[in-house]
């Protein structure tokens, strides 16, 4: 009966509070503390360069599709591609980036800032980056197995499809890049008052950090093949309640202008999925980008 209780003693005063411990460890670990690839490579190449004066964000479609050394080279100001994979997921944690990314420069001399995405050319990304955020308090974002798997295993695609090869300037070397087309050709749209109010608190949030820039909300249509005969409709519309909204906000900054890239005309011009421009294609939307900033 004595053992009975000592055990019982032993369950209560040391196992259970060591598992609490242990639990609330791994969701630090998994909730908070996730490494994104490319992040470090970002925060030192940024801090390499010195003060730049455009800089270029977004997800995966920035990182492909747009060049911050071409962009150096036509408007002869120093830019920086600091895209990041799928905008790293939880909005949280990609503000804390860029966050942390400007404060390695001086923010009063970034005079542009262009926040390329595709998120609206899609359904349901912004409510899975949502859920993404909430809900987890006391549950972990993957399994234990998971994390070690993803920690361990050179299959975790998390871990392989953003550590392509950079340059000084952020952007993908493709000549160490394999661009095989394998991605599925949709074509669907996200609903317009999700997309501009989420558009626009990247707007805002932009112009918090740097106040003296340019924004430009960057809308990166895809290649559709036959799927679609265009966007005219959504871009007319989006613009409208885009600016709208944007009007009941606070905003110090002169500038804030929607642009929408056109799509992709031949898939000989992307890499591996609809929105992952390849060498070419990337020169020809770089190129239009710059068209749309003057």
């Amino acid at each position: 009966m004595l053992s009975m209780v000592n055990a019982n003693r032993f369950i209560n005063m040391g196992a259970i509070p060591a598992v609490i411990v242990a639990y609330a460890v791994f969701l630090l670990l998994t909730n908070h503390h996730q490494e994104y690839p490319g992040t470090e490579e970002h925060i030192q190449n940024i801090e390499n360069a010195g003060n730049v004066h455009g800089l270029l964000f977004g997800g995966s479609n920035a990182f492909y599709s747009l060049s911050a050394e071409w962009l150096s080279h036509y408007t002869k100001l120093k830019w920086y591609n600091a895209s990041i994979g799928d905008e790293m997921r939880n909005d949280t944690m990609y503000e804390n980036f860029i966050q942390g990314l400007s404060a390695r420069i001086d923010r009063a001399k970034v005079r542009y800032v262009v926040y390329s995405t595709q998120i609206p050319y899609s359904r349901g990304q912004i409510k899975h980056r949502l859920n993404y955020m909430r809900g987890h308090g006391l549950k972990a974002k993957q399994s234990v197995l998971g994390y070690i798997r993803g920690h361990f295993s050179f299959d975790d695609i998390n871990h392989l499809e953003y550590a392509y090869p950079v340059n000084g300037f952020g952007d993908i070397v493709f000549d160490r890049v394999g661009c095989y087309f394998n991605g599925d050709i949709i074509y669907e749209r996200e609903e317009e008052d999700t997309s501009v109010e989420f558009l626009v608190g990247r707007a805002v949030f932009f112009s918090s950090v740097f106040p003296n820039a340019a924004i430009l909300i960057t809308l990166a249509s895809g290649y559709y093949g036959e799927l679609s005969s265009g966007d005219s409709t959504f871009e007319q519309s989006m613009r409208e309640k885009f600016y709208h909204a944007l009007s009941k906000r606070s905003i110090k900054n002169t500038v804030v202008k929607i642009v929408f890239q056109p799509r992709y005309s031949s898939i000989t011009q992307v890499c591996d999925t609809p929105w992952h421009a390849n060498e070419q294609g990337r020169v020809w939307r770089t190129q239009n980008l710059i068209e749309s900033m003057r």
